[in-house]
Parts: structure tokens; sequence; C-alpha cells
């Protein structure tokens, strides 16, 4: 009788555990799709104040990369959309990952200076745990 009251108690120590481990990852990842949120909405101002003191300004080229960034945040905000709703965001989370590969791909090839790299390594940080916290290769 000891032993099953051990063995129940213990039981339910680690089922009380689980649920509040789950309920802090749930909370973080809330809090990292805010984040995130917030990050796009910054790169996304410090992006088009680059573009607008560079050579595309005006150009069907500086519309091509503000539709990236669009198509980025449309993403974002899906995923988080999703998230609060209690989907399944992983296929929103490869979304999101898809896009930012693109927005990666222009800024390696064209310098718009350091506020901007640095607003977007700050996202990829972001992106780096979505990745993680889905279990998708974030591939840039």
């Amino acid at each position: 009788m000891k032993n099953l009251l051990a063995t129940i108690v213990g039981v339910l120590f680690v089922a009380l555990a689980f649920s509040v481990q789950t309920a802090k990852a749930q909370e973080d990842m809330g809090r990292l799709l805010q984040q995130l949120e917030e990050h796009s909405d910054q790169f996304n101002h410090d992006l088009d104040t680059a573009l607008d003191g560079s050579q595309w300004n005006g150009t069907s080229a500086e519309d091509e990369v503000n539709g990236y960034v669009k198509r980025f945040e449309d993403a974002t905000d899906k995923l988080k959309n999703n998230y609060n709703d209690s989907k399944n965001n992983k296929v929103a989370a490869t979304e999101v990952l898809e896009r930012a590969k693109t927005i990666n791909t222009f800024l390696k090839n064209h310098a718009l200076g350091d506020t901007v790299t640095t607003a977007w390594a700050t996202i990829r940080t972001d992106l780096q745990r979505i990745a993680t916290a889905y279990k998708l290769k974030m591939g840039m």
C-alpha cells in the first residue's frame, strides 16, 4: 500500500511538472511570436529608410523588395494568429522561414547598411528559435 501511494504521488508530481513545463513553453512561444512581430516592424522601417536613400529609391526593384517584406510580415501574422487560435503552426512556420530566405538572399547580395544588417540579424535569431521549436531546418 505504501509503495502504491508513493507511485501515485510520483506520477502526479511528474504530471504537474510536465504541465508547468508545457505552459511555460507555450508562454515563451507566445512571447517569441510577439517579439518577431515587433522586430519585423522595426526591420521594415529600417529597410524602407535604407531603400529610400539608395539607388533603388522609386524603382520597380524597391517595390519588389517591399513586396518580399510584406509577404514575410503577412506570414508572421498568420503564424501568430494560428498560435493564438491554438492551430497547428508547423506549416505557417515553414512559410515564414521560406519568405525569410528570399529576404536573406537579397540582403546577402546588397549591402544596405549596419542598421538593416543588425535588424535582420535580430530577426534571424527569432527565426532560429522558431525553427528549433517546430523542428524545422532554417536553410539560411
